[in-house]
């Protein structure tokens, strides 16, 4: 890395974010809790606070009151069973941080000095995580922007209570989770939804606990699998699941559990509890029920916690962006925030730490007094608004759509495959003497733009379009990056993966196609010359 110069206020800005956030910097960290901040004044630590120690970090070095800060931090481990203890000292005159763990080897001391403009890490015994990992990042946080009032993840609930029982139900039930998984055969991938569920259902028990607001019972509306319902349920949390549709995976479930998942419609206008108890409801990525999750609770009288994430409006329809100045997710969180100020809650909001780029929660717990016309005046204009045919609100079928090039007559796959190959073969340059010949690559965009709004269409509603396609047919095309499409060298059967390998069960494209037909021996070639 080049040696780039730095001033006084970017290297405390940089020494700022690494405090609050050493676990950039090392994967057994969860998080930073700072414990404890004392400033040094004419060589005596006073007691101080989170925000003294922010408000000198960003003054001018001449507007400073201290001399430096000592700090203590808790760093909470991922998978240790204890966490660990440090402590770190900052002085400005020398422009110096060091960075001392208590008891624990496996952690490098280290120290960051500021000399003469230029970055200076050392670390105890780790020269190399300190220059090729230490170093660039301190440099990037340097050059980065104070984000005023960026959102802090799991600030509803206490940091080191929910890292401690999201490690619990890892051990508790995660093993048993993928037999389950296995024994299903379920496609999905099984470590991003049972590691997701596992957090959301921390979150929710140390959240509850630390409000006084455990559910009678709890309804998850848009169950899916039922893995959320299944670990409260074991967890000791009485709740249902509704689902338009049935899951493999609930009939492996404990009786309990079982029992207590529903297949049922959620209709919005006409939905009621069989179950008096609830109160509280669940919409974890609930989909089209996600605007309706706060007007749901506000009818029914209970508190809600959602989890949005493909965006819809109360009609069912595709959701209409209100603001174009931010993303298309951002903006449907506001909408959502929207709808649960509208129906009268006193709405908090959360960034939840799960394997998924969709993490911002909406909880209702206290809602202030608003009469229910108001409510209901509100949730007719944005049907009005935003309706697509009629009055009816668009719900989920209960068979499930198959989205896949299976549906698709195959006489019109072959044609759109052929078409396709042969523009990548088309005005590409020739080769000499026996070398295959290659093609070349095209955006996907050109390709789209050759082909029909007939033979677009129908391969869109059929299979998610002609990207979908190409990827289903992985041994005639590539995707080689910024999004071009080519053609596939063929590989002989000796450098192909032996799991799952399919040989000679169909014939060779490219000894059918090509020009100069397969460029592998029948012998070595994985389909039928």
């Amino acid at each position: 890395m080049a040696a780039e110069h730095i001033d006084d206020k970017q290297f405390w800005l940089a020494i700022t974010i690494l405090i609050k956030n050493y676990h950039a910097l090392n994967k057994k960290i969860f998080e930073v809790v700072l414990t404890e901040v004392q400033k040094q004044c004419n060589g005596q630590l006073n007691e101080s606070d989170e925000d003294e120690l922010e408000q000198q970090l960003q003054a001018n070095a001449d507007a400073r009151t201290c001399d430096g800060f000592k700090v203590y931090y808790k760093l909470l481990t991922k998978k240790l069973a204890t966490n660990i203890l440090a402590n770190g000292t900052l002085n400005f005159s020398k422009q110096s941080y060091e960075c001392h763990f208590v008891g624990d080897e496996s952690f490098d001391d280290f120290s960051v000095h500021l000399n003469g403009g230029q970055l200076q890490v050392a670390s105890k015994s780790n020269s190399r995580w300190a220059e090729f990992v230490l170093r660039p990042k301190l440099y990037n946080w340097s050059q980065s922007k104070r984000e005023e009032g960026a959102q802090k993840s799991l600030r509803l609930v206490d940091v080191e209570k929910y890292n401690d029982l999201y490690k619990q139900l890892k051990q508790k039930h995660s093993e048993s989770l993928l037999k389950l998984w296995e024994t299903a055969k379920e496609s999905t991938d099984p470590l991003k939804f049972i590691y997701e569920d596992l957090a959301i259902a921390a979150y929710l028990i140390t959240l509850w606990t630390s409000t006084q607001s455990e559910p009678k019972a709890f309804a998850d509306l848009g169950c899916g699998n039922g893995l959320l319902v299944r670990v409260l349920n074991a967890e000791g949390y009485k709740g249902y699941g509704y689902d338009v549709r049935k899951r493999k995976l609930w009939a492996l479930y404990e009786e309990e559990t079982n029992a207590s998942l529903i297949e049922r419609t959620v209709e919005p206008n006409s939905f009621r509890f069989e179950f008096e108890e609830i109160d509280w409801i669940i919409g974890n990525h609930s989909d089209e029920l996600s605007p309706w999750l706060p007007v749901l609770a506000a009818r029914l009288k209970t508190n809600f916690f959602l989890l949005p994430c493909c965006p819809f409006e109360l009609s069912g329809a595709k959701f209409q962006r209100r603001n174009t100045s931010i993303s298309a997710y951002q903006d449907f969180v506001h909408y959502a925030r929207q709808i649960s100020d509208r129906c009268g809650f006193e709405t908090q909001q959360d960034r939840l730490k799960i394997p998924s780029t969709k993490r911002i929660a909406l909880i209702g717990l206290k809602r202030t007094v608003q009469t229910t016309q108001n409510l209901e005046d509100f949730v007719q204009n944005e049907l009005q608004k935003y309706q697509t045919i009629g009055n009816e609100i668009k719900l989920r079928e209960k068979t499930e759509t198959v989205r896949n090039c299976t549906q698709v007559e195959k006489s019109i796959l072959d044609s759109l495959v052929l078409k396709i190959f042969r523009m990548l073969l088309d005005n590409a340059e020739t080769t000499t003497n026996d070398t295959w010949l290659p093609g070349r690559q095209l955006t996907m965009r050109e390709i789209v733009q050759s082909l029909t709004k007939g033979e677009l269409s129908g391969i869109k509603s059929e299979c998610g379009g002609i990207k979908t396609l190409l990827r289903n047919k992985h041994e005639v095309f590539q995707f080689c990056g910024n999004d071009l499409i080519g053609i596939r060298m063929p590989k002989p059967i000796s450098a192909l993966p032996s799991k799952s390998l399919t040989i000679k069960k169909r014939s060779c494209f490219f000894k059918l196609h090509h020009p100069q037909g397969c460029p592998l021996k029948e012998t070595d070639c994985s389909f039928i010359h």
